[in-house]
Order: C-alpha cells, then structure tokens, then sequence
C-alpha cells in the first residue's frame, strides 16, 4: 500500500505575503507559517489580508499545531486570528515566539501552548518531525524546516539567503543542508522572492562598509537613517557605527522597539549604555551627535519618515543639511509613497542617499541554484511570490538538472500528492488522476519503489479581509459598499407617507454627499423628485406598504442618476409612515 503526503498551499503562492501551507498525512496535518499580507489601495478600511483555514477546521482533529520560519508578520501575521478559531500548539525560535507571544497578547488569545525551539533541534508533531536548520534572513532566529515524513523529507526554506559574510548574524547552516542532499531530499518549498535577480545577493558586510563611509563623510551632520523594522543585525550594526563616531541615538517606530526589546533580551543585539536617548532631548547634542533610527510597521518601511516629511512627526523636523540614509527599499505597492516622500525630503534641503546602504534578505538566482545543486531534490515546488517569480524559479531548477515534470508550480489551494509505492515497479500515471487543468504528473523508479507526485484537487478558498483595527474579519460586501461611497458618495432619499391615505405627507427631500455639487444639481433633484413619487404612487396603488418602497425608490433613484450622470452612488431611500 502506497504511503501519501499531501502538501496543500493556502497562501504565499499569488502574490508576496500571507505565507501558510499545509503539510498532510494520513492521521495530521501541521502547518508551515500563518502570515498575513497587505491588501491593495482599493480595499478602504482593510488593514490585512489572511488565509482562509476553512479546510483546517473541517479537519481540526488531524491538525496538530503550526511551525514558523521567522517572524515577520507574512509569516506569523494572522496567529492571532486564526488561533482565536484554532487552539492548536505553535513551534518556532526563541525571538519568534517572543514576538507570536506578544502578537497574541495584544489581541488577548489566550490559552495558546508556545514552545521556543533552538536552532539545530529536532521536535515531533503529530506524525512528522520537524528539524530547525540556521537560516540567514533579514531577522534573527530564522530557520529551514525539513519536514520528516513516511514519504521522505520535504524541505521548506522559508524566507532565506546564503550570505557568506554576515556582518553579526550567522550564516545559513550550508553543512546541514548539504548533509541533507546526501541523505536524499523528497521535495523543497523554495523562496522565490528574488529568483528574477542574477547574481548572488549582496552581503551585510557590503552593506556595513558602505555605512561606515557616510559616517565618516557626513561627520558633523544630523543622519536619519530609514530601515525596516526588525532587522536587527542592520541596526546592530548602526548602533556599531554610532558608538565608533560617538553619536546617541533616537530609535522611532513601534514595531522596530518591540523586535529590539526582544532580540536585547536574547542577547541578539548589543547597545551601549546610555547610547538609546528620547526625541525630546535632541536639543542637548550637536547635529553631528546625533542619529534618529526610523522605521514603520512591516511592509512601510517608510511609514515614519514620510510623517517626518510631511511635518506631521511629533519629535523630528527636518533641518537644512539633514542626511537621510535609506537602507531599505521601497515595498511592492509604496512605491508611491517612498518616491514623493524622497521628493518633499530633497526640497527642504535634506540630503537623500539611498544606493548601495540595503542587502536584501532573500536568495538571488545563483543561491537559489546552489541550493538545488546541494539538496538535489527529487520534486521543486518554488513557494513565496508571483507567478512571474516562481516561473522563474522553476527555469533555475531545471538548469541543475532538476526535470521541469518534477517542478509544480502550483496555486493556492492546489492539492499536491506525492506518493511511495514499495514493491512494485509501474509508471507514475497510474497513481492518481490529476485535474482537467493541472495534468501535471511525476515520477521516479528507485529499487523496488516508485515516488509519484500529481496535484489532484484544489481547495475553493477565499482570502479574508480584516476591517481596521477591529481585528475582525470582514466581509467583502462592505467593502464593495465602502468602494461604492468613495468612488461616487452617497445619496439619501427621505419621504413621509400619510398612513391613512397613502399620499405623501410632505415633500421629497434629497441629500448628498460626496455626489454632485449642490449648486449644479438642481435638474437632477427635480428629475429624481418626480422619479420617486411615481414609484411610490405605483406600490401605493398596488397596496403595497412595506419596505419594498424603500427598495423600489432606491432602484429607480439609482437608475436615474447612472443615466443622467454616469455615477454610481450609495442609494439610501428612508421611508417613513406618519399619523397627521
């Protein structure tokens, strides 16, 4: 009898974020990070996306807990939702679980078992062990999962990069994974952020020389320096910097003072006493003592110094000659917002440097090649990005040898099962039926076993939407409703109708907001006046008194105004019966 592994995506494969996938056996299922994304522009009021788990509690007694990568929030973003729904157990790395610790108490989910777990350790969920292999990403305490199961061992990456010189974090245990490629790897789950970018991804050692240089050439000038928020081995750095120019330091931002206070407490970053002052004592330092560490929350790496751009920060003006160092990039979809804050920053005489000062946190093609040469997977699934993205990762697989019919690129929602049948010796197309779609099969003879993978079925999933800072889920009518309001505003009706005699009791009166100009609509009030009171003689003369009025005034009025003037308002017609 055949053994089955099924690995089930529910987000992180359309799109940067909300990173969660599904690793199934006959008797559990764990999952791979539960992270949330940011929504478009076009979504008023959402604050996050996160992944539907309805399969997950169709399926609650088979599932035995959540494993995390790291902690950035597309990877530990929606626990505190998901775990309101889901009591199960969550592993991951001490800083980690110190920041999940935190995230839930802020949202006050209580009764979560949390369990730290050191790099190189090995644990059991369910039916699965899950080794933490060292990573290097852009936060410390980041980890490869392999995943051990009865069909062999699945690899996921999470978000990582094979820097051979870091500045303070470690590398990525590249003994281990090759020792794992020796050992035979069943399938790897790869990062495919930056599979679109040649080359071997730039190190922090590159980046701290770079630093070093404006340290010294802006010597006696105010620095403002942009970063994200938990990477904590830049801003060990900055705080090597500062302390070697003799300089005090004003950290800004929210998150960035919870990552710090947490990674301090582990050990994993170093400050000098008294080094850390508040904003309100820089008038005690000269320009050139001074440094303002500024970030935002994930995903606005330049929420706080666009506040400072704008005027709008409470502590911080920025002064001709200001040096404002962006060591970070803009993130898909700021990109607007980073280009006029650099543009408002310039005219009030800021000097903007931006080159060269950012390392990326994810492997470029020529690591994501080495990785493959070491494992030697039998099946790539590329995971974490656009379809562009993981295209893209599947053509650097195959240039190490890896057959394009052992690599999926699959959607969120697919189901993959990979198979090991012993005993026998029959061709792959035999094991499973895949979708009409998705006819994509594989498979390898080994001794007396054949591996055989098909994606053959697909979850209907939905992505949820979290209203502001509810920290509800959403529904998309509202949204819809809230698009509708911004796009052409709001039109409300109110009529009176004697109870007695159906007749209107006073006039029509219309308001609106966000419409039309007042002054310039009289034709339409008087077209939609006249509208309205023959709808309502109609349901009158038909006996009608009941909300149905309400919804037949709203129909017509909203025909009426898309006719007139191609707008789409919020209709809202108040229908009231009075005793005179």
């Amino acid at each position: 009898m055949a053994d089955t592994v099924r690995i089930i995506p529910l987000g992180g494969f359309d799109k940067i974020g909300m990173n969660m996938t599904l690793i199934e056996s006959k008797d559990s299922i764990i999952a791979v990070d539960c992270g949330m994304s940011f929504p478009p522009d076009n979504m008023p009021g959402v604050t996050a996306m996160i992944p539907d788990v309805s399969y997950l509690e169709e399926n609650v007694d088979k599932f035995k807990g959540i494993v995390l990568t790291h902690g950035h929030e597309d990877h530990i973003g929606a626990l505190p939702y998901i775990l309101g729904q889901l009591k199960v157990p969550v592993y991951g790395t001490p800083l980690t679980i110190a920041l999940v610790e935190k995230r839930l108490c802020d949202f006050g989910v209580k009764g979560i078992k949390t369990k730290a777990i050191k790099q190189g350790a090995t644990i059991v969920v369910g039916d699965f062990k899950v080794e933490f292999i060292k990573a290097s990403h852009s936060i410390p305490d980041s980890v490869m999962l392999a995943i051990y199961t009865s069909v062999g061992i699945i690899l996921s990456t999470g978000d990582f990069k094979l820097d051979m010189t870091p500045v303070t974090g470690k590398m990525s245990d590249i003994s281990r994974i090759t020792a794992l490629g020796t050992k035979g790897v069943l399938a790897v789950l790869s990062d495919s952020t930056n599979a679109m970018t040649e080359g071997f991804s730039r190190s922090e050692l590159y980046v701290f020389e770079q630093l070093d240089t404006m340290f010294s050439r802006y010597r006696g000038n105010r620095l403002i320096i942009v970063t994200f928020a938990t990477n904590m081995d830049r801003i060990q750095q900055i705080i090597n910097l500062a302390d070697k120019y003799g300089r005090k330091m004003v950290m800004e931002g929210e998150l960035m003072l919870e990552v710090f206070s947490a990674a301090q407490k582990l050990g994993y970053v170093e400050v000098p006493e008294e080094m850390i002052v508040d904003s309100d004592t820089i008038n005690n330092y000269a320009d050139g003592e001074i440094i303002f560490l500024t970030t935002g929350s994930h995903g606005k790496s330049v929420q706080c110094i666009s506040e400072i751009a704008r005027g709008s920060h409470p502590g911080i003006r920025i002064k001709e000659n200001d040096v404002v160092l962006f060591s970070s990039i803009a993130i898909h979809g700021n990109e607007v917002e980073f280009n006029r804050t650099l543009n408002s920053l310039e005219e009030q005489g800021a000097i903007v440097v931006f080159q060269d000062l950012h390392a990326t946190g994810h492997a470029c093609a020529e690591e994501l090649k080495l990785l493959f040469a070491l494992l030697h997977p039998r099946f790539v699934i590329p995971a974490h990005g656009e379809y562009r993205y993981r295209r893209e990762a599947k053509r650097i697989a195959t240039e190490v040898g890896i057959p394009a019919r052992n690599i999926f690129l699959m959607d969120n929602g697919d189901i993959l099962e990979i198979s090991r049948t012993p005993g026998k010796k029959e061709t792959c197309d035999a094991i499973s039926t895949a979708l009409p779609e998705k006819t994509q099969t594989a498979g390898l003879e080994k001794g007396t076993e054949v591996l055989a993978a098909a994606i053959t079925g697909h979850l209907p999933l939905c992505d949820i939407l979290v209203d502001g800072n509810e920290r509800t889920m959403i529904d998309r009518a509202l949204i819809r409703d809230r698009q509708q309001l911004s796009g052409s505003g709001v039109v409300v009706i109110e009529v009176c109708i004697h109870k007695k005699t159906g007749r209107l009791a006073s006039g029509i009166n219309i308001t609106s907001r966000g419409f039309l100009d007042e002054n310039n609509s009289q034709g339409l009030r008087d077209e939609l006046e006249t509208a309205v009171s023959r709808e309502i003689s109609r349901f009158i003369g038909q006996g009608v008194h009941d909300e149905r009025i309400a919804k037949g005034v709203e129909t017509v009025a909203g025909a009426l105004i898309g006719e007139m003037t191609g707008k789409n308002p919020v209709v809202i017609a108040l229908v009231t019966n009075v005793m005179i």
